[in-house]
């Protein structure tokens, strides 16, 4: 019996770079369904998204520690705390990073197409019990980095806020209400032949 699925839900979380409070973070040796230890060493980071259509919501960055991402991994924790040297310092430094900075950092969401595998199976066969033609694309919605993009905003000083309001007032009024200037929009070309190179 194929699963039942909501085919006009948008994928969630929403995908970009959001800002985020970190709770916690750690790095330990994954398990097998019967609770074995596998071998590999995973890095994890649950963080409560602070912005955006999907702000509140519990998200986890993961990933498995080998040759092919432990540098990008490495740069994911580095931006939550984690000092370097030995993984086994990660959840104590995000624990004390946390409770120094308050936790504020960024996310990125990505939305990777998935077109083979056990859950796509599952998506294709839940779409071919009613409804004829292509199923709509699957997709991970993987937390893919922490600590990219632009940094957190703080709220501003008053003297800050101060300053950056006199600037803007002059600025308006010497602008007065003329519209924007035209110089500055590109125009369209009518053909390839109008380009000039």
């Amino acid at each position: 019996m194929a699963t039942k699925i909501d085919f006009t839900k948008p994928v969630k979380p929403t995908e970009g770079l959001w800002p985020c409070i970190v709770i916690d973070g750690i790095a330990a040796e994954e398990t097998d369904q019967a609770g074995k230890p596998t071998g590999r060493i995973r890095a994890r980071v649950n963080v409560t998204l602070d912005g955006g259509p999907d702000k509140g919501r519990l998200v986890t960055y993961e990933d498995e520690v080998n040759a092919k991402s432990s540098l990008y991994i490495g740069r994911s924790l580095k931006a939550v705390g984690w000092k370097g040297g030995s993984l086994k310092t990660v959840a104590a430094d995000i624990d004390a990073w946390v409770k120094k900075t308050g936790g504020k950092s960024t996310i990125e969401i990505r939305h990777i197409e998935i077109k083979k595998g056990k859950k796509y199976d599952e998506w294709c066969d839940a779409w071919y019990t009613n409804h004829d033609g292509s199923p709509p694309p699957y997709y991970w919605e993987k937390a893919n980095s922490l600590g990219r993009g632009p940094r957190p905003l703080a709220a501003p000083s008053a003297d800050a806020l101060s300053d950056a309001d006199d600037a803007m007032r002059r600025a308006m009024a010497e602008d007065g209400d003329a519209p924007p200037p035209q110089d500055d929009i590109p125009h369209a070309a009518a053909d390839s032949d109008d380009i000039p190179f």
